[in-house]
């Protein structure tokens, strides 16, 4: 597990705040060394998971029966500093060309927790996303590597269709992820949202593509003659403090 100290967070990084409510070290405010470990380690080891309280973790699994099933299991784990992610996809629907970033993998943040306002209503009902994350699976093309997006904000209609996005570009270092083939696991640094602070209530959607046409999608539903799509809201994540 990754161990940060509060003080050198703050003077090196300024990625850690003091939560005003909580003592800053083991003995009181005058202790500047109150010890941050981070619940799950990027390294593509994936026991850590286990570790965690299950009650505390947003998860999301695709239907036998669902129109789009190349994404199998998501789940969200979110802290105050950190929002981590594992998932796991379908191999024999997932292919790669060594020398083409063909693997697309997209996470649609409802940053702000307000379901009217965002978009992006063809693959998710609530149509709340503000930001649009775009990275690869295989950011080389040969291996799986670390996630590295661009970001989008929505700049469509309020809860409104269509791939309506304005570039934020790469925003250095939100994302750091690791894996194998079939399982991966990536975080998403909260103080470097583009859009300013990311709320405690949240919600959050994925795809992955295959040559940049949606072959998974997490959440989704079973079809239904109303809804034939099987397109659900986003997925909740309440922020453990």
């Amino acid at each position: 597990m990754k161990k940060f100290f509060l003080f050198a967070a703050m003077a090196a990084f300024a990625l850690v705040a003091c939560d005003p409510d909580k003592p800053d070290g083991p003995d009181g405010p005058d202790d500047p060394e109150q010890e941050y470990v981070q619940p799950i380690e990027i390294d593509g080891d994936f026991a850590d998971w286990a570790k965690l309280d299950a009650s505390k973790i947003a998860t999301a699994k695709c239907p036998a029966d669902a129109n789009k099933t190349a994404l199998k299991l998501v789940k969200v784990y979110a802290d105050e500093y950190f929002i981590f992610v594992y998932f796991e996809w379908d191999k024999e629907q997932i292919t790669h060309q060594p020398d083409v970033e063909h693997v697309p993998f997209h996470v649609y943040l409802n940053g702000d927790g307000d379901a009217s306002t965002g978009g992006f209503a063809d693959q998710f009902s609530d149509a709340c996303t503000d930001v649009l994350f775009e990275g690869f699976i295989y950011p080389d093309g040969a291996a799986v590597g670390s996630y590295e997006p661009d970001c989008f904000k929505w700049i469509g209609d309020a809860n409104g269709s269509g791939w309506s996005w304005d570039g934020l570009g790469d925003v250095a270092g939100i994302c750091e992820g690791a894996g194998v083939e079939g399982k991966y696991e990536f975080c998403i640094t909260r103080e470097l949202y583009p859009l300013g602070k990311i709320a405690d209530n949240f919600s959050i959607g994925f795809d992955i593509q295959q040559s940049w046409d949606s072959v998974g999608v997490l959440p989704i539903g079973t079809p239904t003659d109303d809804n034939p799509t099987g397109y659900i809201a986003s997925l909740q994540v309440t922020t453990v403090k």
